[in-house]
């Protein structure tokens, strides 16, 4: 039986964005639940009493809005200030328990306020986006995003109510009103373990079975460079980290397409999350399948995989990576392993038989890291087996327990 009732705060500037609010108040109220306005917003008239207008909004930041409008820079500082003072409201609530899920409207400069205050909200709370500028890149970029957030595209300006605009905000309503919900409560029990892996890895099925013969819950991410693993890991949910692909450091050190290198394996060292290391994938890195490849690039191997060139790695490179790498750890602050398989990198280098087989690569590697580490927290050891064997696996596994007591 679906529960009725929920508390859905709708955010927006109600300068400009008044009567759309007040439309969403109504859909949410007959969808059964209890709609709050926040007026995050710093002038003009509102046309009516939103439940948290911005005087209330800005004490949230401790100070009056008066105040925050006298001491800002400009009109950007103010509404900074502004999805501060709202966080700081929507955290309290969501501590108490007294908001189910949260609803943004706006533009440009609303989409972006409602983003910084959405980022700093719980996992368990709902977050959607109404926005005429969900998908352009230029003004909304993935870290602006929370990483929990859906965004949808309002076709035309939400500039008063028209049959385009209404039936957008109808679907708004209704689709946060479903994850209110769908939304069952978290009951924590288990113990969670990240899992990082890139494509489809025999590792990770060993690993997450083993996992939880042990009584925990794994939790697998794909390496592409969106850093949602380091995040988690910053907030606290993990007890350990399976950090088995090294996919953002491939590329940032060879060009490739995907990003977020610079917290890759960070957040575990610097928060002493106990973490085991591999360096998976390591053997390739991927470039755009429609754009000419370099002469260089021509002189390697290279793998058509849909719409990217997988470009095999060089020693040279792969050294680099392994100091990177060293650099990362040696500020480890609790207990971390790097588990070097001898005998490859990914199911692209398993055998003679695929493309990016390099005899000996995996000892090169791991004789760097043992010349460049020096943090005592850090233990370098080998296996004698390719990363994708259940051997690799469990050895992993079994190292993780150890530092995870």
């Amino acid at each position: 039986m679906v529960q009725k009732g929920k508390n859905i705060v709708v955010i927006g500037t109600m300068d400009t964005k008044a009567e759309e609010a007040l439309y969403l108040k109504e859909l949410i109220t007959k969808m059964g639940h209890n709609p709050l306005v926040m007026d995050t917003g710093i002038s003009g008239e509102v046309p009516f009493q939103p439940d948290f207008p911005r005087e209330k909004v800005a004490l949230g930041t401790g100070q009056s809005l008066e105040e925050i409008r006298a001491s800002a820079g400009g009109y950007s500082d103010i509404l900074v200030a502004m999805a501060k003072g709202a966080t700081s409201i929507l955290q309290d609530m969501a501590a108490k328990g007294e908001v189910h899920g949260v609803l943004s409207i706006g533009g440009s400069l609303g989409t972006s306020q409602a983003l910084a205050i959405m980022r700093e909200l719980p996992l368990t709370l709902p977050k959607l986006g109404l926005s005429t500028v969900s998908f352009l890149s230029q003004a909304i970029t993935s870290d602006m995003v929370a990483i929990d957030q859906t965004m949808m595209q309002s076709i035309a300006d939400l500039w008063g109510i028209n049959r385009i605009t209404r039936m957008a905000l109808q679907r708004a309503a209704g689709a946060i009103c479903g994850m209110v919900e769908a939304q069952e409560e978290v009951v924590e029990t288990k113990p969670l373990v990240a899992i990082s892996c890139l494509g489809i890895h025999h590792y990770v099925d060993r690993c997450k079975a083993l996992l939880e013969e042990k009584g925990y819950e794994p939790v697998v991410f794909h390496s592409v460079g969106n850093n949602h693993l380091e995040k988690l890991v910053r907030r606290g949910y993990f007890s350990g980290v399976l950090d088995l692909s090294a996919y953002e450091l491939i590329n940032h050190v060879c060009g490739g397409l995907a990003q977020g290198w610079e917290d890759k394996f960070l957040a575990a060292t610097e928060t002493g999350t106990p973490q085991v290391i591999a360096p998976g994938a390591m053997d390739f890195f991927p470039l755009p399948g429609a754009e000419p490849l370099s002469e260089e690039h021509k002189k390697r191997i290279v793998l058509v995989h849909g719409w990217v060139n997988l470009i095999k790695t060089t020693p040279q490179e792969q050294e680099i990576i392994a100091i990177l790498l060293a650099e990362k750890i040696n500020k480890a602050k609790g207990p971390t392993a790097v588990l070097v398989p001898l005998r490859g990198f990914s199911r692209l280098d398993r055998s003679k038989e695929v493309p990016f087989y390099e005899p000996g690569a995996g000892k090169r590697f791991s004789n760097i890291l043992k010349q460049k580490v020096s943090n005592p927290l850090v233990e370098i050891e080998e296996i004698d087996a390719h990363i994708n064997d259940d051997a690799f696996a469990e050895r992993a596994v079994a190292l993780l327990l150890a530092r995870m007591k």
